[in-house]
C-alpha cells in the first residue's frame, strides 16, 4: 500500500527534523518550494499525503496544493502554517480542498496521528476505486459480453458508443468519466423488454409507426427502473433516462427540463447515440457531424464542439489492418461486420474486442464457420 509523503516547506531544518522523524514509518521527499514540489509530484507520484506550509515565497501553499489538485486529485492534502486565522484556514480549504489544517509548529506525535489518519483516508478513496473501476465495471462488462454474445444487433452498440463516449469525457476533462462509460455500457439494457420485431426494424432503419416508437423509447424507462436500485448508479440511471432529450427541451422525457438542466450524462448519451446511428449507415464520422449540425439546438454545444474534435481524429487516426482471429487484441475496433457462413451477425463493424468477444470468435473459427482473415482499425 501507497505510504508516500511530500513535505514542502522553505524552512530546511524543518524539513529536516520531519523527515528524520517520519522516515521509519513513511516513505518521505522533500522540497523546499512549490515549483518543485509539483515537479516531484509528476515525476515520483503518486502520494498518498501532501504536507505543505502556508507562508513560501512565489508560491504559498494555497496555490500549491490548488496545482496539486489537478495533477494528483486522490492525494489527502495537509496544511502547516503559523499564521493561524480564520481567513487563512476558510481559503486554504475552499481552494485546496484541505483534510486537515494544522498550526505550526506541529508536535510531532500529534503530526504522526494525522498522517496516520490521513493515510487510512488515502486508503479508502483508493479502495473505492478499485471497487467502481475493477469490481462494478467488470461485472458490467461481463453482462453485456453475455448479452452482445446472445443479441449482438441490440448490445454491440454499447461497445461503439463506449469509445466515443469516453473520448469526449477525456476531452471535457469529466472528473467521474467512469459514470459516462458505464452509463454507454447500460445505456441499451432497457431493450430486453422491447418486443424483437420492434428492435429488428429500429436496427434496419425501417420507419416506426406512431405506437412502435413510444414502445421504443420506453426503454430509457426502463433502463432507468432497472438501475436505481444498484448503489453508486443513481446519477447513471438518470443520465439513461435522459437518453433521448434534446438540449431544446423537445423529446422524452416529456418534461419541462432542457439545457444544462438536463443531467450532463444524459446529454452526453444523446449526441453518441445519434452520432452512432449515422455512422451505423456507412457514413464517414465527418460527414455524421455535419449532419448533426442541421439540427444544433438538439444538442449541448460544449459536449457537441468535444464531439467534432474527436471525429475528426477518428477519421484521421486510423489505419485498416487485416489479422486473424488469433492475432487479435483486446481493444482494437473492427472494420466489418462479422458473419458466420450462415450471414448471422456475431459482431458488429466498430466493436471493441474483448477477452470473451474473441474467445467466442475462435470457437466459430475451430467450426469453420468464420472465415479470415479479419479487418480492424488500429491506431496510427
Amino acid at each position: 500500500m501507497n505510504n508516500k509523503v511530500l513535505l514542502v516547506d522553505d524552512d530546511l531544518n524543518i524539513l529536516q527534523a520531519y523527515t528524520r522523524t517520519l522516515r521509519s514509518n513513511f516513505k518521505v521527499s522533500t522540497s523546499d518550494n512549490g515549483a518543485d514540489g509539483l515537479q516531484i509530484l509528476k515525476e515520483e507520484g503518486p502520494f498518498a499525503v501532501i504536507v505543505t506550509d502556508y507562508r513560501m515565497p512565489k508560491m504559498d501553499g494555497i496555490q500549491f496544493l490548488a496545482y496539486a489538485k489537478e495533477l494528483t486529485p486522490d492525494t489527502i492534502r495537509i496544511m502547516l502554517s503559523g499564521q493561524a486565522d480564520l481567513e487563512v484556514s476558510i481559503q486554504a480549504i475552499n481552494e485546496g480542498n484541505i483534510f486537515r489544517f494544522l498550526n505550526k509548529p506541529c508536535p510531532t506525535d500529534q503530526l504522526i496521528k494525522v498522517l496516520n489518519t490521513a493515510m487510512e483516508q488515502y486508503r479508502l478513496v483508493m479502495s473505492e476505486r478499485e471497487l467502481l473501476e475493477k469490481t462494478l465495471k467488470g461485472s458490467v462488462k461481463l453482462l453485456l459480453d453475455i448479452s452482445n454474445a446472445l443479441n449482438p444487433r441490440i448490445f454491440s452498440q454499447a461497445s461503439r458508443l463506449r469509445t466515443m463516449a469516453n473520448a469526449i469525457a477525456a476531452r471535457l476533462k469529466i472528473e467521474n468519466s467512469w459514470e459516462v462509460e458505464l452509463a454507454v455500457m447500460l445505456s441499451q439494457i432497457g431493450c430486453t423488454t422491447i418486443p424483437l420485431e420492434i428492435l429488428k426494424k429500429k436496427n434496419e432503419d425501417k420507419q416506426l409507426t406512431d405506437e412502435e416508437t413510444q414502445i421504443f423509447l420506453t426503454h430509457a424507462q426502463t433502463g432507468r427502473n432497472l438501475l436505481s436500485n444498484i448503489p453508486r448508479l443513481e446519477g447513471i440511471s438518470e443520465g439513461v433516462l435522459y437518453q433521448f432529450k434534446q438540449f431544446n427541451g423537445q423529446g422524452f422525457p416529456f418534461n419541462n427540463k432542457k439545457g444544462k438542466d438536463i443531467p450532463l450524462i444524459g446529454r452526453i448519451l444523446k449526441i453518441v447515440l445519434d452520432f452512432d446511428t449515422l455512422t451505423a449507415k456507412g457514413i464517414p464520422p465527418a460527414k455524421a457531424v455535419e449532419e448533426m449540425l442541421k439540427n444544433p439546438d438538439f444538442y449541448d454545444p460544449d459536449i457537441f464542439a468535444a464531439l467534432d474534435a474527436e471525429a475528426l481524429s477518428v477519421a484521421t487516426g486510423f489505419v485498416v489492418n487485416a489479422v486473424k482471429i488469433g492475432d487479435l487484441v483486446n481493444g482494437m475496433l473492427l472494420a466489418d461486420d462479422i458473419k458466420d457462413n450462415c450471414g448471422i451477425i456475431l459482431l458488429t463493424k466498430g466493436q471493441e474486442i474483448t477477452e470473451i468477444l474473441k474467445l467466442r470468435l475462435l470457437v466459430f473459427s475451430r467450426l469453420g464457420r468464420v472465415a479470415e482473415p479479419i479487418r480492424v482499425l488500429k491506431p496510427i
